[in-house]
């Protein structure tokens, strides 16, 4: 009785062997959700690494395209949104004093600018900048008379060996005055060994200071107003610091 009954358990298990594990389809499902979110997590975290890159560059051309400021010596052709602010300063008489400001139309024209010097005339008052071309001077600050015109003139170019300065004469327009005067301003350029600027005219001596600023390393810069006429300007002479006729531009 007892083999029969084994050789039927035995027929009924290779005809009907056991049915499957009933877990092992759940565990796999879990697993394809585990693998999918594993890919997802990637996917999403190289998107968001692209997307870092992708604002860096953004934020760097934006910086790129800011201005900047001048270096000691730029290039005349070079306007100051490439320039880098960087220099050394030169020994006194030393000007590193913004000369326009944002809300001024010139600010972008010539900015960075510096001042040179200031004064008064009859009805207004004036001032001199350098500005970022190497060797260029520009007149600012008039009165509403512009009695100079904002007149400007650049020296970086043509100097001879043995030449001490380069300067421009600009004659005052000064309207509504009963008696004419012969005010004249004489602006340039001289070497960065120059510390005073000795100018004759109309039979006077006039001294004025050699202004070095952070946009030139090679020049110092003077301007004055005489009483003369223009063509009474006959000696323009810059002194070095011992006081001695300072040599031409390096």
């Amino acid at each position: 009785m007892t083999d029969d009954l084994g050789a039927k358990l035995a027929l009924l298990t290779d005809e009907r062997p056991e049915p499957a594990d009933p877990a092992a389809p759940i565990r796999s499902r879990i697993k394809s959700r585990q693998l999918r979110r594993r890919t997802a997590a990637a996917v999403c975290a190289a998107a968001a690494a692209i997307a870092v890159v992708v604002a860096g560059s953004v934020i760097g051309s934006i910086k790129s395209a800011e201005p900047g400021v001048a270096r000691p010596s730029p290039s005349p052709s070079q306007g100051s949104q490439n320039l880098d602010f960087r220099y050394t300063p030169l020994p006194q008489p030393w000007s590193d004093e913004p000369a326009f400001t944002t809300q001024q139309s010139d600010a972008l024209k010539y900015a960075p600018a510096f001042y040179v010097t200031d004064g008064s005339i009859p009805n207004e008052h004036w001032a001199v900048a350098s500005y970022y071309s190497d060797g260029c001077l520009v007149i600012t600050d008039e009165g509403p008379a512009k009695s100079f015109g904002g007149a400007q003139g650049c020296f970086y170019e043509n100097w001879q060996p043995d030449q001490r300065s380069q300067y421009k004469t600009v004659p005052a327009v000064i309207p509504n005055l009963g008696s004419p005067l012969n005010l004249t301003m004489v602006m340039g350029a001289v070497s960065a060994e120059a510390r005073k600027v000795r100018i004759t005219a109309g039979g006077k001596t006039y001294d004025t200071d050699a202004i070095g600023t952070p946009n030139s390393s090679r020049f110092r810069f003077f301007a004055v107003v005489v009483n003369a006429a223009e063509s009474q300007v006959t000696a323009v002479t810059p002194l070095d610091a011992a006081g001695k006729v300072a040599p031409s531009p390096r």
